[in-house]
């Protein structure tokens, strides 16, 4: 494993935990301004939307299990493949989401960044 390939395995770790504690100020470092965000269901969030629906309580992710397939670094972008299992709550009901998921970080100004994320649900 290189060492930015280790880097952005951590950095997806604290993007994770960032969203289960509702870590807005962590998030705000983690996230592109320009995020998009594709839930299982094809909503899609920018990062304003996405961190004002963990701000309000709306969305909360309780506990992520993921498991990264794949990093591919091209020059200073990277791609993720895997799989998860999130416990999120959306508008106070809870559910277990299973899914495929891409996900896209680039290298800012010597920063990494979370892009994009686009998640697929396993078929049940």
């Amino acid at each position: 494993m290189t060492d930015v390939t280790a880097e952005i395995r951590a950095m997806e770790d604290r993007r994770y935990a960032a969203m289960i504690a509702a870590d807005l100020a962590a998030l705000d470092e983690l996230l592109c301004d320009d995020l998009q965000y594709t839930h299982s269901n094809a909503v899609v969030d920018t990062k304003e939307s996405l961190c004002g629906l963990l701000a309000s309580g709306k969305l909360r992710y309780k506990a992520a299990r993921p498991s990264i397939d794949t990093v591919r670094v091209f020059g200073d972008s990277a791609i993720l493949t895997g799989s998860m299992e999130l416990d999120v709550s959306v508008g106070g009901a809870d559910r277990t989401v299973k899914g495929r998921f891409t996900d896209v970080w680039v290298n800012d100004g010597g920063r990494w960044r979370f892009a994009a994320w686009q998640s697929t649900p396993l078929p049940t």
